[in-house]
């Protein structure tokens, strides 16, 4: 008579061929055979080789602010190949434990502007922090708006005109005086209406600079330099509290490069700061941007050109397909690459219709006018 493995099986909800796997076992192994068993597969082709996953912990380990974005590319600097995606990093801190769950929230739908050249408007503002004795000190900071570059970062007693003015000082004899200003409405920074300009003022208006405020209760305006502080804040909590003044300088001064040359930035397509500020022609006091614009961003054509302001421009068929900003200054057109930053071409533009080839001449009409 045969085994009733139907009747079995519509007993204890198992297949037919669950049942003479476990008869197997039994036979095999005794009762401990049918113990529940991992479904794990013996091997795992495009499992992450054990040397990466301990490089991508000992990364976050040594830099726990780092995210899974800025060790991709902390992995491809180091010339690791392939470079494992996104994704994959942020599951390898999850399998060690290294993500701290945060509470989803949904994103606010901001508009993004940044000026077209470093130098064209520096943010200006100061922060508060406690030093180990639990006295209060202030950090002038100044922030570039086109690179998210950090100018300069000055530690006082007292945030005040003076203490404002010695920071800007100090970073106008390293990077040179920006074009334009801009700071919220502190009695620091600007004196109020009717009344005699403030040291801030007197000195800023000798340079030349142009000074801009930003709205009343409006700190999107000088957002770039607030989401710095709050970065800065999050190094502090693990480098500090400061014991005193000039400790907390040198604080200020080894984040600063740590930030500006070490630290990949997302809105920068993970270039650092130093690399987008130095890329660029910087702007000064004396420029007129009337007869410039906003930078535009273009697709190069599959003849390896792009078309601005009614002109042909070569750019070269290894760039096909890929995107360009150009930049309209007051001498020349400037065009970098829209990922890394290179600059692709200088040039001064001639009339409307003219080809721009590769050479460095003004340009030529691409086709022979025809006079009727």
């Amino acid at each position: 008579m045969a085994f009733p493995w139907r009747k079995l099986g519509r007993r204890y909800g198992i297949s037919r061929q669950s049942f003479y796997e476990y008869r197997r076992r039994l036979w095999a192994e005794g009762t401990s055979g049918l113990q529940p068993r991992s479904r794990r597969p013996t091997n795992s082709p495009g499992q992450t080789a054990d040397e990466v996953e301990s490089l991508i912990v000992r990364l976050r380990v040594d830099n726990p602010r780092w995210g899974a974005r800025i060790l991709q590319t902390k992995l491809k600097q180091a010339g690791l190949d392939p470079v494992p995606a996104v994704s994959t990093v942020h599951r390898v801190l999850s399998r060690h434990g290294l993500v701290n769950r945060q509470e989803q929230r949904t994103p606010k739908a901001w508009k993004r502007f940044e000026r077209h050249a470093p130098n064209d408007l520096w943010q200006i503002d100061g922060t508060q922090v406690a030093l180990a004795d639990g006295s209060k000190a202030w950090i002038v900071d100044l922030i570039d708006d086109h690179a998210r570059f950090a100018i300069g970062a000055h530690a006082v007693r007292r945030f005040t005109a003076q203490a404002a003015w010695a920071a800007m000082e100090t970073a106008v004899l390293e990077h040179g005086a920006p074009r334009q200003l801009i700071s919220d409405n502190g009695l620091q920074f600007r004196s109020r209406k009717g009344h005699k300009p403030v040291h801030f003022q007197e000195r800023l208006a000798a340079l030349g600079v142009s000074q801009l405020n930003s709205r009343p209760r409006h700190p999107q305006t000088c957002g770039k330099l607030e989401r710095y502080h709050r970065t800065f804040k999050e190094y502090y909590a693990d480098h500090g509290p400061a014991l005193s003044i000039e400790a907390l300088q040198h604080l200020c001064d080894a984040f600063r490069w740590h930030y500006n040359h070490e630290r990949p930035h997302r809105s920068l397509e993970q270039q650092t700061p130093a690399a987008v500020y130095t890329v660029s022609r910087k702007a000064s006091p004396t420029d007129d941007r009337r007869v410039s614009s906003a930078p535009r961003v273009l697709k190069v054509s599959s003849a390896g050109s792009v078309n601005f302001r009614r002109r042909k421009i070569n750019i070269g068929q290894a760039y096909s397909g890929e995107h360009v900003r150009v930049i309209d200054g007051p001498e020349h057109v400037m065009i970098h690459h829209a990922g890394t930053g290179e600059i692709l071409r200088q040039l001064v533009l001639g009339p409307v219709g003219t080809y721009h080839g590769s050479g460095a001449k003004r340009g030529r009409p691409s086709k022979p006018s025809i006079e009727g």
